[in-house]
C-alpha cells in the first residue's frame, strides 16, 4: 500500500480527511488580514491618469517681466496692441499681462508660463522696432533673461548682467519678494482700443 506525497501537485488537497481546504480557508485568511474591502470599491488609475499629472516644477508659480525703455504703461500698453495687430503669426496676448511704469521705464509683467512669456515679449517688440527690450522669466530656481528686438527673439543671457539696468522692483518680482498682486493695478493691453493705442503711442491723453 503505498502514501500518496503531499508534495505531489497533483494530489487532491482534500484527501478525504477534511483538513486540506480548512487550511487553505485559514491561509487565505491570514493574507488578506487587515486588507480594507472599502479599497476594492475605489477606481483604479488609467494610464490617462497618470500621464496628466502636474510635475512638481510645473506647479511651482512663475513670474515674467518684459523691461522696456518706453516711458510711460499707457505708451507701452498701445505698443502691445498695436504690435498684435500687426503680426501675422496670430499670437495673442497671453491674459493676466498688464503694463506699469518704473523709473527705468515701463513693464509689462504677468504670471506667465513660459511660452505665453515669449510671446508677449514677441509682441511687444514687434511695435517698438527701434528699441531692444529684455525678457526676465522665472520658475522656482530657474532664471532666464532673453533679447527681442523688431519681434524676434535674440540671444539668451545672464539675468545678473542686465538686472543692474534695470527698475530695482524687476528684480524683487523675480525674486518673489514682491508680488504682482501688491503693485498698482496697472493697464491689460488686450483691453485697450486702436483709437487709445494710437493716441497713447503719441503721448495723448489718457484712459478715463
Amino acid at each position: 500500500m503505498s502514501t500518496a506525497d503531499p508534495r505531489d501537485p497533483d494530489q487532491d488537497p482534500s484527501d478525504g480527511s477534511g483538513h486540506g481546504s480548512d487550511d487553505i480557508d485559514a491561509e487565505f485568511a491570514r493574507l488578506t488580514e487587515g486588507l480594507s474591502l472599502d479599497s476594492l470599491d475605489e477606481t483604479p488609475l488609467t494610464v490617462e491618469d497618470v500621464l496628466s499629472e502636474t510635475p512638481a516644477e510645473e506647479k511651482e508659480p512663475t513670474i515674467a517681466v518684459v523691461a522696456t525703455s518706453v516711458a510711460t504703461s499707457q505708451a507701452l500698453a498701445g505698443a502691445i496692441r498695436l504690435g498684435r495687430e500687426a503680426r501675422t503669426d496670430g499670437i495673442d496676448i497671453p491674459t493676466g499681462s498688464r503694463t506699469l511704469e518704473t523709473r527705468t521705464g515701463a513693464i509689462a509683467v504677468g504670471e506667465l508660463e513660459e511660452t505665453a512669456a515669449h510671446d508677449l515679449a514677441a509682441i511687444a517688440s514687434t511695435a517698438l522696432q527701434r528699441n531692444g527690450i529684455v525678457l526676465f522669466w522665472r520658475r522656482g530656481d530657474r532664471m532666464t533673461a532673453t533679447r527681442y528686438k523688431g519681434g524676434e527673439r535674440g540671444e539668451d543671457i545672464s539675468p545678473a548682467i542686465v538686472l543692474g539696468a534695470v527698475d530695482d522692483v524687476v528684480e524683487e518680482l523675480l525674486l518673489g519678494t514682491t508680488a504682482v498682486d501688491e503693485l498698482e493695478e496697472g493697464i491689460d493691453p488686450s483691453t485697450v482700443t486702436r483709437a487709445e493705442a494710437l493716441a497713447w503711442i503719441a503721448g495723448k491723453g489718457k484712459r478715463k
